[in-house]
């Protein structure tokens, strides 16, 4: 049987580790991006009354906060890390 939200027969299992592993990758590609420290010194834009560096950073930490959250929540780590 096919199923219908990943396209895959047997299980999501490896397009979901795909997607998860994906989203991770972007996240924290956004919380290392150099071209930030062009706004360091500067207080305007505000982002969430913020200035926008401190802003910036807390929207990335909710980001990935919400995908590690998401991938906790998919059992995204079936397999135990240590072998007993």
């Amino acid at each position: 049987m096919k199923n219908k939200e990943t396209g895959n027969r047997k299980t999501g299992a490896p397009l979901m580790r795909k997607v998860i592993w994906g989203l991770i990758i972007l996240g924290f590609c956004a919380m290392e991006f150099p071209g930030i420290l062009i706004f360091g010194d500067r207080i305007y834009p505000f982002i969430l009354g913020m200035p926008f560096l401190y802003g910036y950073i807390i929207c990335c930490w909710v980001y990935m906060t919400a995908v590690l959250f998401f991938a906790w929540k998919t059992e995204w780590g079936r397999k135990p890390f240590f072998k007993k």
